[in-house]
């Protein structure tokens, strides 16, 4: 609890007046309940054996055994509350209610249950004491996120001394709604008490007075009672209800209201405020106002009954102590019986163990494989061999008695082992079935617990508006999973532009407003109905091939490998009805809406794409056709025209070629004959002929090249 120390005020003393008088009025009226709680506190932790008997027992040398059936019978129980914990569920109520901020303020219910790891401890300490002694508590508190933070977090925390609490005597309903004025008391060594409590009175000069002294155990020589004292006060006032339907008290109207006060409906009622104290039987330590309707100290009660106008609790243990007693007894008896029952003894005549004596004294101590004896007596008669005689059974009333306590004992508490109700080869159904009726004689006790829980829902949903009230504070919040995210709560929009339509500003997640109700969730657990999801879904995808496509996220992120929560992303990244925004203020069946209408424009733009890929590859052949067809002819033109060309060129060449020759055969014959007539010798004539002749061949090869 976050401190707030004031300093002590005139008053005070009226304040102690009023809690030692409490005190004593609770002691009073439920004295007998808490004697008998104790009881079974200790009966439960072994102590089943009256003193008087244990002791004379003792004095006798006799033993005292103790089978304590009744702790694991109720352990039992216990833990089958702790495999189906009840679950708080918020739900909205009103205009200004959201589904979305129900949700918002549902995961930062977990978190507060979570937080600290306080929760799961406080539901089982009360429930816990409940099915033990009739009663348990678990109380809220609230402390400071960080040292250097100013922001405060509630959190559950455990009551662990029942004993410690005096709840409001008035008190009727089931999950003490009803509690206004509440104990929480310590006796503490004065030593510890001065250490934190340096400046306080720890009434070392106090002298302790007679029988029924107003301090009386509130003090004494080594401890001092240190008590928190809840209680609601109530002040008489006039409620004015205001044209717009909304409720003020008349002294908080703020001045200046353009409002007219007369004849609007008005009534007188009573304003609660919750008031904490922390004291001594002499001084006030520490005071506060506290906010809220409610005292944050939840009782979860066992059994109760209202006998002559006073009302009883008990547990499962109550009613097993005389058969747990006599079974006790029983075992005892019979255990005790066997124990102490005389040795086998041996029947031989006179005279038949001498030369073995020893070998026959220990007899029934030894492994002896073999016990020789004489024939004879000690007259030298012949005599049969020795004969064992055996000893008296324990008394069949013993053992009788022992297994019909046992059932008797059963049959107190409601639990019966459906194995041994059930003879012969039964189903696994007639089984569970039969468990299912064991479970059924002890549910109150779970549906007390439940209503418990429901009322620690609607404290903390009167609290959060009050610690969880910061703009723009991110909190942790948990899923239905377990998993963790951040949100922010109270979030102020900034203002939109001048083309945005809507209002001028927006609070996302605000958890100051609006009026939400409590829904309880029983059965199994999250993990409990995941697996069975999974058994479920398995069948089904079998038949039904196109539920993997859509569906097949969900059924991989129910299952327990390693991987299945890869393999589920992967199927969620192609599955648009999968990526649903959890944080969106658009509700999830319009997202899947929105997301299949988005799918098939999707499909539609694809089809249309791929219309006009097809046309656009159509028209692009028939291009290509004709652009074929173009470039052949003119490929064939090109073709015929490199033809003539080539053929003209030839034709020229050759009249070239032809021409040439022709001049230079002239050239050569003109130059013979004027050689002819300048040479003679015809030796010079022939060698002549041989050159020209050459160089006629040399001509004619260059023409043809």
């Amino acid at each position: 609890m976050a401190d707030n120390q004031q300093d002590p005020v005139p008053g005070d003393r009226g304040i102690i007046d009023k809690a030692i008088a409490f005190l004593k009025l609770c002691e009073e009226v439920d004295s007998d309940n808490r004697s008998e709680a104790l009881e079974d506190i200790r009966f439960r932790d072994g102590q089943q054996w009256p003193a008087e008997i244990q002791n004379s027992r003792q004095l006798e040398q006799r033993p005292c055994l103790t089978i304590n059936k009744v702790d694991a019978y109720v352990t039992q129980v216990e833990n089958q509350q702790r495999q189906q914990r009840p679950r708080i569920k918020v739900d909205p109520v009103g205009s200004e209610a959201t589904k979305k901020v129900s949700e918002v303020i549902q995961g930062l219910i977990r978190h507060i249950e979570n937080n600290r790891g306080g929760g799961d401890l406080a539901y089982d300490n009360g429930f816990s004491g409940a099915a033990t002694a009739g009663v348990g508590y678990w109380r809220i508190l609230a402390d400071y996120c960080r040292d250097d933070s100013f922001e405060q977090d509630l959190y559950l925390a455990p009551v662990e001394n029942q004993f410690s609490v005096y709840l409001d005597p008035n008190s009727v309903w089931p999950d003490g709604s009803d509690n206004e004025e509440t104990l929480i008391t310590e006796m503490m060594s004065k030593h510890a008490f001065k250490r934190q409590y340096p400046d306080a009175d720890d009434g070392a000069n106090f002298n302790q007075a007679g029988t029924g002294d107003s301090f009386q155990n509130w003090i004494n020589k080594e401890q001092i009672r240190v008590a928190e004292y809840y209680r609601m006060e109530r002040t008489k006032a006039k409620l004015v209800m205001l044209p717009t339907g909304e409720t003020i008290w008349e002294d908080k109207i703020p001045q200046g209201l353009p409002v007219n006060l007369d004849g609007l409906p008005t009534r007188i009622a009573y304003r609660k405020q919750l008031k904490w104290y922390k004291l001594t039987a002499l001084e006030v330590l520490e005071r506060r106002d506290m906010p809220g309707k409610y005292i944050p100290i939840v009782p979860v009660y066992g059994k109760t009954t209202v006998i002559d106008g006073k009302r009883k609790r008990k547990g499962l243990v109550r009613n097993a102590r005389d058969p747990a007693r006599m079974y006790n007894f029983w075992r005892t008896a019979m255990t005790e019986s066997v124990a102490l029952a005389p040795k086998a003894k041996w029947l031989i005549a006179e005279g038949q163990d001498e030369g073995h004596v020893n070998e026959w004294a220990n007899a029934n101590i030894s492994a002896r494989a073999v016990l020789r004896y004489k024939p004879t007596d000690i007259e030298g008669k012949p005599t049969p061999p020795p004969q064992r005689i055996q000893p008296e059974m324990p008394p069949q009333g013993i053992l009788v008695a022992a297994s019909s306590i046992g059932e008797d004992l059963s049959a107190v508490l409601g639990i019966i082992d459906p194995a041994m109700r059930i003879s012969g080869n039964v189903s696994g159904k007639a089984l569970n079935a039969e468990r299912q009726q064991s479970d059924n004689a002890t549910f109150n006790f779970y549906d007390n617990t439940t209503r418990s829980i429901a009322q620690t829902g609607r404290i903390l949903l009167d609290l959060i508006p009050y610690y969880y009230s910061e703009p723009g504070r991110v909190v942790r919040i948990l899923g239905d999973d377990g998993k963790a995210k951040n949100v922010t709560l109270n979030q102020q929009n900034p203002s939109p532009g001048p083309d945005t339509p809507g209002p001028v500003e927006q609070v996302l997640n605000d958890v100051t407003v609006g009026e939400y109700a409590v829904v309880m969730d029983t059965g199994p657990g999250f993990n409990t109905k995941r697996q069975e999801a999974v058994t479920a879904m398995l069948p089904l995808m079998e038949k039904n091939e196109m539920l993997m496509e859509k569906a097949g996220d969900l059924i991989f992120r129910n299952m327990d490998f390693p991987g299945a929560d890869v393999i589920a992303d992967r199927l969620a990244a192609s599955n648009p009805l999968a990526q649903i925004d959890d944080t969106s203020e658009i509700p999830p069946a319009v997202q899947m809406k929105l997301k299949q209408q988005e799918q098939q424009i999707q499909q539609m733009g694809q089809a249309l794409q791929a219309a006009e890929l097809e046309l656009k590859h159509k028209a692009g052949i028939q291009q290509m056709k004709e652009e074929g067809a173009t470039k052949r002819e003119m490929i064939k033109s090109t073709a015929n025209i490199h033809i003539e060309d080539q053929e003209n060129q030839a034709w020229m060449h050759d009249t070239a070629v032809k021409s040439q020759t022709a001049l230079s055969v002239a050239e050569i014959n003109a130059v013979r004959d004027l050689l002819k007539t300048s040479v003679n010798n015809r030796h010079d004539m022939q060698t002549l002929d041989k050159t020209i002749e050459a160089e006629e061949r040399e001509v004619k090869k260059t023409a043809a090249q």
